[in-house]
This record gives structure tokens, sequence and C-alpha cells, in this order.
């Protein structure tokens, strides 16, 4: 039986709007657009700058779900919303915008949209392990902002060996002996978290000949063996892996979980890697350990404070590869979550609860859990 009702929306996240007219459920064959009335876009997803609170309020009058993004939807949003019976949000953990609790005293279900980003994050994770490695921003930098690589002069490029193009030079100094790093293929990764992002990085790196080794307590012995990799303590993760990288939720358990004492058992020829939070992490001893060459270097996109700080001691480092929290910066994500977003809302207005519900405890208080 098709669905007559007509939900007025808000979308302030950013949108693919091609996704209106997919992810239809039963009675919504023509897609999310078929059940929806008036259809409002606004706040970041339309000017890249938040709504206030204020601002916010003000948009969703009227509004019966709101797809959001990066507006701050708290307790006094929520509760100065009257007609709000579903949110949306296009984040993997709604709770950094979202005040679940109390949307949850409301009855309104939050959806979510987990792994939007993973590959994403996937792709600049295999792109830092390489860059650090191979010393790529070094020398970008030294090439195009400094003299230092062709204000010099090589023994082994005069005379007529000066129009030789097939070798840059081969003296000690010269780049070719300079920077060289180790390849990927037949080296040893460690993934701390095998999640959605986890398990993109793992598929990328077996594609570059890699052994996969992780660290996730809620991944079963079969389930790994199914996915080819192999389960390990984080203390055999450290001294065995070539590459560490950070693929971890935070959470009260992970918090600091890459301590000072696991950093001690890491290779002086290995890497470590961070795109996904700093909280999991000791940056005091990863600086010390980078700092006394006890490893080989470090690519980070995650820091304790951001902006990071322009007198910080990272800055200073020569083995390390640093960037301004990108991992998730592909331009395919909101193609991705809106995607998901849509599918989502259907099924709720369906009648099912669905999978990305992130308070499953108050989906019978809501408007669209199926009665008797």
């Amino acid at each position: 039986m098709a669905i007559e009702a007509k939900y007025n929306a808000l979308i302030t996240a950013r949108f693919d709007r091609a996704a209106l007219e997919r992810g239809g459920g039963p009675g919504m064959k023509d897609g999310l657009a078929g059940v929806l009335g008036a259809v409002k876009y606004s706040g970041f997803g339309v000017t890249a700058k938040k709504l206030e609170e204020d601002e916010l309020i003000e948009e969703l009058e009227g509004a019966d779900i709101l797809i959001s993004e990066f507006e701050p939807l708290t307790r006094r949003v929520i509760e100065s919303s009257p007609r709000l019976k579903l949110i949306g949000c296009c984040r993997t953990g709604p709770e950094a915008s979202v005040d679940i609790v109390a949307a949850s005293e409301r009855g309104i279900p939050v959806l979510h949209t987990p792994g939007r980003n993973a590959v994403s994050v996937a792709e600049f994770t295999l792109a830092m392990m390489i860059g650090v490695a191979r010393h790529l921003a070094e020398v970008y930098h030294l090439l195009k902002y400094t003299e230092e690589l062709t204000q010099v002069s090589y023994e082994d490029k005069k005379d007529e060996r000066k129009g030789v193009t097939s070798e840059w030079s081969l003296d000690p100094s010269a780049p070719f002996n300079r920077f060289q790093g180790p390849e990927l293929a037949g080296k040893i990764l460690g993934l701390v978290g095998f999640g959605a992002i986890g398990r993109e990085v793992a598929l990328r790196a077996k594609a570059f000949g890699m052994r996969i080794l992780i660290f996730d307590p809620y991944v079963s012995d079969a389930g790994a063996k199914s996915e080819d990799v192999e389960k390990a303590s984080l203390e055999r993760l450290a001294e065995s892996s070539d590459f560490v990288v950070m693929a971890a939720k935070v959470s009260a358990e992970t918090i600091g979980l890459f301590s000072r004492s696991i950093f001690g058992r890491m290779k002086p020829t290995s890497y470590f890697i961070n795109a996904a939070r700093a909280a999991l992490v000791d940056y005091g001893a990863l600086y010390e350990a980078l700092a006394g060459r006890r490893i080989a270097g470090a690519a980070l996109d995650v820091y304790p404070e951001e902006p990071i700080p322009p007198d910080s001691p990272f800055r200073g480092l020569d083995n390390i590869l640093i960037t301004p929290h990108l991992a998730g910066a592909s331009t395919d994500i909101p193609r991705h979550h809106s995607r998901m977003i849509a599918a989502a809302v259907c099924q709720a207005i369906s009648g099912s609860p669905p999978a990305v519900l992130r308070n499953p405890e108050c989906w019978e208080r809501s408007s669209f859990a199926r009665k008797g």
C-alpha cells in the first residue's frame, strides 16, 4: 500500500539531491521524494557555514524531518521543534552533532551514516604511508621552494656527463641516496581497529602485497580468517609491523590506547600513521619516539589540538608527514552519505527500524513504528 503522508524536510547537510529519487521502500516507488512535501535546503550544505541555534530553530519551523551534518542539534533546538519526528545525521558518529539523549526523550529516531568516509580515509592512509616512507612531501618542498636540490654541482654530472638525463646524480649527497625508502610490498601492516575504515585499508594494502595484522577485540578469529587477516595482541602488532595504522574509534577503552610502552615495542625501521583520532594516542610519547629516531617516521592527519598550534614541536621534525585533518575530505563523500541517509529515511518511514538507527531504544515510541 502506498504511503500517503507527506513530510516536510529541512536539509542542512551537503547533499546529492538525486538521492531523493532513490532508496524507496514499500509503497515508495518514487523514492524519498515521493513522500516529501516541502523540502528546504539551508545551513552548511548551502553556505559552508553552520547555522546557529536560533537560526536552526527558525529553519526547523514546520519541518518533520531534518537531514543534517555539522549543525549543532542541541537539546534546546530539539525541544523547540515540536513537529520534528526524524533526524538523519550524515556523520559516522552523530553524537558529535546531535544530543542523542534529548532526541530519544522525544521519541525521535536518529539515523547516521557509518562508513560514509571509509574509502576516502583508506585511500588517504595509503597515500600517507607511501608519502612518509618515500619522503614525497620533503623532496617536493625542497625542489619547489628551495634551491637545495637545484643550485648544486655533482662530480658525476660534469663535462661529458652533464647531458645525461637518465639519472639525477649518484653522488652520496644527491636525492637518490638521501631519500631512499622502503616499498610496501612484502611489508607487515598493523591495523589498530578493524571496522569499516580498517577493512578498506586492508583491502588496498593487500593489493600492494602487504601482510595484515589486526588488533580488534571485537573481531572473532573466524571473522579475521574470512577477511584474510591475522589477529594479534597490541604488543605483538607493534613489535612486528613495518607500518602501524590507527583505525579505531574513540571510546573509554581506546583513549590513550597506543601508549608510551607500546611505542617502545616498535621497530626502529617502522612507521606510525594516524588519520583516525588523536585521543587514541599518547602524542608526547610519539614525539619522543620520532625526535629520538626510535622509529623511522610518522604521518599524522589528526592532533590533540586543532588547528595545530604554530609552536607545535611536531612541526620541527624532519621524519614526519603532517596534513590538516583531510583524510575524510573527499568530494565524493556527500554522494555516499546522501545515498545512505535517503535509504535509511525511506526505511524508517516505511515502518521498519533502520540498521543505522543510533538510538534504537526509542524506536517503539517514534511516529514511524508499526503499531499493533
